[in-house]
């Protein structure tokens, strides 16, 4: 695992939302100088309700999603809405496979 390409927003977020009873066990895979960071964070995030952490799940997608945009657009020199659909979601795609 490349420490550098995780989220450990994303990786919390999707942990407690979709597998909380391996989250814990999860941890284990982590760098152990990242276990500390996901710790301190799950510590935030473990009290929110589920529809608290699924607004910041969307909000986090959100912001993720308009630097992807904003890179891709830097990157090619063309913004994704002037390209047609099939190749706004292949630019996406390439994007997200080169920049973690």
């Amino acid at each position: 695992m490349n420490p550098g390409n995780l989220n450990l927003e994303v990786f919390c977020y999707i942990g407690l939302l979709r597998f909380p009873e391996q989250l814990e066990p999860s941890l284990a895979i982590l760098p152990n100088s990242m276990k500390a960071e996901a710790d301190e964070l799950l510590a935030k995030l473990k009290p929110l309700s589920q529809p608290e952490l699924l607004q910041r799940w969307g909000s986090l997608r959100d912001t993720e999603y308009v630097a992807m945009r904003s890179g891709v657009s830097q990157r090619l020199g063309v913004e994704l809405d002037a390209l047609p659909p099939a190749l706004q979601t292949w630019c996406a795609s390439w994007w997200a496979d080169h920049n973690g």
